[in-house]
């Protein structure tokens, strides 16, 4: 959707509290009109912007990186990326911390998660907190359909967890599809209601390509509906 690195980063100045704002800046023609229109309107940043930014930056990075392979920002020397920032204008230190983060991100683990619809939302937000935590980075792997776990993708979103799509919105997720995203993560995390055996081709296909499992099992409860709440 964004024209470039620099509208991603300045759009995001005006998330979530703006959207009008954010969406106005997506036409603007040029990186200054874009730099400009954010810098015109500070009023209107989010009030965390300054600890916010660089995480911004560093999932902007980490989407370019998955959308345009060609590009090789997984593996080209760290130099070159921050030579290709130099048109963001930010200050060297800024500049030098998102460059340390995302290193970190591009040596992260991908990460796919499969029954979190179905899962109560206590169960999901409490164990996948757990699972995280200890992670300084990662990339949540998906589909994009309808059986996406759209929950968990929002919230990965909107702390800005870089997201790798598979497949298209209106793909079937099939075998083939499943299998596609658990070869593209390095953990594959399954929740299952106990006594149940519903996701049995994801653990099994998930062991034989040698991926990291995380089986959380769980009882069905009466706050099945409630919001996804991570910390």
């Amino acid at each position: 959707m964004y024209p470039s690195l620099v509208h991603w980063y300045e759009a995001a100045k005006f998330v979530p509290h703006q959207p009008q704002l954010r969406d106005a800046l997506l036409f603007s023609p040029t990186l200054k009109e874009a730099r400009n229109f954010a810098r015109g309107r500070q009023d209107a940043w989010r009030a965390d912007w300054l600890c916010t930014r660089h995480s911004v930056l560093v999932a902007g990075l980490g989407m370019l990186a998955l959308q345009r392979p060609e590009m090789d920002l997984r593996r080209c020397p760290l130099a070159h990326v921050k030579t290709g920032l130099a048109g963001m204008q930010l200050p060297p230190g800024v500049l030098d911390r998102c460059a340390e983060r995302f290193e970190l991100w591009r040596r992260a683990p991908r990460v796919s998660v499969f029954g979190a619809g179905q899962a109560p939302c206590p169960v999901v937000g409490a164990r996948l907190a757990k699972l995280v935590a200890p992670l300084p980075a990662w990339t949540l792997v998906t589909t994009c359909n309808g059986r996406a776990p759209w929950r968990v993708h929002d919230w990965a979103r909107a702390r800005y967890i870089p997201v790798q799509y598979l497949g298209t919105c209106l793909q079937r997720t099939g075998r083939k599809l499943v299998t596609a995203v658990i070869a593209a993560s390095d953990h594959v995390v399954v929740f299952e209601q106990r006594k149940h055996r519903h996701l049995d081709f994801v653990l099994h296909t998930a062991k034989s390509l040698k991926r990291k499992i995380s089986l959380e099992l769980y009882e069905p409860d009466a706050l099945a509906g409630a919001q996804l709440s991570i910390a």
